[in-house]
């Protein structure tokens, strides 16, 4: 196997499982915590760290699978559009989504919980309640969307074990 599919399955491995953990596991323990800004500054903390790892990792997925495409088109040659097209549209249309909406779980959602805190010192968040209860909100659709993320990253990783098979 080529080093590149390397750093594209461990880019796979980081994304999914930052997901994962995001959605499943820091998401849910923060919404424990006994006081609702404690809750908000742990989850605008995780989201000032995860986010642009995760965002970079999804970039060097798009960037190494494209690559590794350009050498299948090569090596299939005329076969390439018979053989790997049928799979590869649905691939790209599943990943061409998930673009977007990381788009709006990391810059939508992400940006506006880290912009609402206060940077002075840290991640703080303001004590009113509304805006607390906006910011909780705001978590509840980030959390849906690593979810939904989850969900579209397996649906890609199987369509590109289905274009490896030949499916």
């Amino acid at each position: 196997m080529s080093f590149l599919l390397y750093v594209h399955l461990l880019a796979a491995l980081l994304y999914i499982g930052g997901m994962v953990c995001v959605a499943g596991l820091l998401i849910p323990v923060a919404r424990r915590l006994p006081e609702g800004q404690g809750t908000m500054r742990a989850v605008v903390q995780l989201v000032a760290i995860l986010h642009p790892v995760l965002l970079a990792a999804l970039g060097v997925l798009i960037v190494t699978g494209a690559a590794m495409l350009t050498d299948l088109k090569v090596a299939l040659g005329s076969r390439y559009f018979s053989q790997v097209f049928a799979t590869l549209g649905p691939k790209l249309l599943v990943v061409f989504i998930l673009a977007l909406l990381n788009a709006y779980q990391f810059f939508g959602l992400g940006l506006r919980l880290t912009r609402s805190a206060a940077t002075d010192g840290g991640p703080s968040v303001a004590t009113t309640d509304g805006q607390t209860a906006v910011m909780i909100a705001t978590v509840g659709k980030l959390q849906w969307c690593a979810w939904a993320g989850v969900a579209l990253g397996g649906v890609a990783i199987y369509l590109g074990l289905a274009m490896g098979h030949g499916w």
